[in-house]
């Protein structure tokens, strides 16, 4: 589960320098959200607060995110159109998505080799799927039950809960409410 290093409002803003935002305890160890602000600096980077963010493993980089933005309503609009990343030292693209209809909610990442880990809904619980479409772990009662640890499929898995990307598995209808 993750936890935060500062407040909520401090996590939903964009990010100003480098620093620690997040993190959640696996069994392999601590994993922490690094944000900053982009590298790129084109307009659109600069206009948009694109952020770049890394995933570290007990304080080793196991994932770098390109040009994505900060927490809520514009990372939603760039996970729609896909981001660049680099997963366990491999180049892919981080997509997402929300629907009216459960079986289009999805949140993925898509290697070069055209293999996609997918995370959506079965039933009440949230499944991981691996590169091979089998079921690499499951979320039950917000607990990650993942087959194999540091993994494409983990790293997946805990960006997923550290970024808080829930949103894209849940009815639009909740976010009336």
């Amino acid at each position: 589960m993750r936890k935060l290093h500062s407040s909520l409002l401090e996590f939903a803003e964009p990010a100003r320098e480098e620093r620690h935002y997040a993190y959640a305890e696996t069994p392999v160890g601590v994993v922490t959200l690094t944000r900053s602000p982009s590298e790129s600096r084109s307009p659109d980077a600069l206009a948009n607060k694109h952020e770049d963010w890394k995933l570290l493993l007990n304080g080793e980089s196991r994932m770098t995110i390109r040009e994505i933005a900060a927490p809520g309503h514009p990372t939603r609009s760039r996970l729609r159109t896909g981001v660049d990343a680099i997963i366990c030292g491999a180049p892919c693209q981080i997509r997402a998505d929300g629907s009216l209809r459960p079986t289009k909610r999805f949140f993925e990442v898509k290697s070069s080799d055209s293999s996609t880990i997918r995370i959506h809904t079965n039933g009440i619980n949230i499944k991981l799927e691996g590169p091979d479409g089998q079921t690499a772990g499951k979320r039950i009662a917000e607990q990650w039950h993942i087959n194999a640890q540091e993994s494409p499929e983990f790293f997946a898995a805990c960006l997923f809960e550290i970024g808080d990307f829930d949103y894209f598995l849940t009815s639009p209808l909740l976010t009336l409410l």
